[in-house]
């Protein structure tokens, strides 16, 4: 099940609504998630769940795993180079992503129920998403989505043509937007035509403001499960920015501390529990 988060703004926070949705499925309900960027070069996503952001993995069990093209990089002090998505879309034949390899090359954030599959360390150019070896993303894609309940995919508000098919083609898209009336009126009246189901999320919400969720719903006529929010929480975006953000997340969802009766975990609660319905992940 590929759920792909997309918004047409820029700097609303999608990467870390994503973030947040994902910790909280996995801690409300017995799923596997794994969470991917929609980019090539783009670690954002991945600085959420880790301190030190991107680094290399280590040598000794993965060029077990990676055979003798791990061996020779690990030689040249490179790596890097075939670990994480660079690995994976390496293998010639779809039959070589087995499981073991893909979540070999996957960073986990949740022991055997959440993972996080790296970017590439190598820079984006004007037509990266047509390279050859990038042509191979897709059938990465569809290994990581077999081996997972649900595959999170983060793609911000880029506008290059892998990330509008990703999302295009994505089984649930989530339309992330700020709370203001002419940019929710324009996704409302003029609803694009995508493959999946679509949802629509408010991100940095405020239940005391003018648009708040109900009125919306009564102006754009939006049913009542297709619509959910994230309310503004000071902590969690500290916690964002120290790469915690699932500790974060696991105190408002799973009673790990005060804040779980809290608006923002029932608000919270409420958002992922109507988003993973809508995928048919929960009944």
């Amino acid at each position: 099940m590929k759920i792909a988060f997309w918004s047409e703004q820029k700097e609303v926070g999608t990467s870390f609504n994503l973030a947040v949705i994902a910790c909280a499925a996995v801690w409300l309900h017995p799923l596997s998630v794994a969470v991917v960027s929609g980019g090539y070069h783009d670690d954002k996503l991945e600085r959420k769940f880790f301190e030190k952001g991107r680094k290399a993995f280590g040598v000794p069990e993965e060029v077990e795993q990676f055979g003798r093209e791990g061996i020779l990089a690990a030689e040249t002090q490179e790596f890097f180079l075939t670990s994480g998505l660079e690995c994976l879309l390496r293998k010639e034949c779809p039959q070589d992503l087995t499981e073991r390899l893909v979540k070999a090359n996957m960073r986990q954030i949740v022991k055997d129920r959440m993972y996080c599959l790296p970017a590439s360390m190598r820079k984006e150019h004007e037509w990266w998403y047509q390279d050859y070896q990038f042509r191979r993303m897709e059938r990465v894609m569809d290994a990581v989505d077999s081996y997972f309940d649900a595959v999170f995919i983060d793609c911000s508000s880029r506008q290059d043509d892998y990330a509008k098919k990703v999302f295009r083609e994505a089984d649930v898209c989530v339309l992330n937007m700020d709370q203001e009336a002419e940019a929710i009126g324009e996704f409302y009246s003029n609803r694009p035509d995508y493959k999946g189901k679509v949802f629509f999320l408010l991100g940095k919400y405020f239940g005391d403001a003018l648009y708040t969720r109900k009125n919306l719903q009564r102006v754009y006529r939006v049913e009542e499960d297709r619509l959910g929010a994230i309310p503004f929480n000071p902590q969690l975006h500290a916690a964002d920015q120290m790469g915690r953000i699932e500790s974060g997340v696991r105190r408002y969802v799973n009673g790990d501390g005060a804040e779980v009766e809290s608006e923002f975990g029932k608000e919270l609660a409420r958002t992922t529990n109507l988003l993973l319905r809508l995928a048919g992940l929960v009944a």
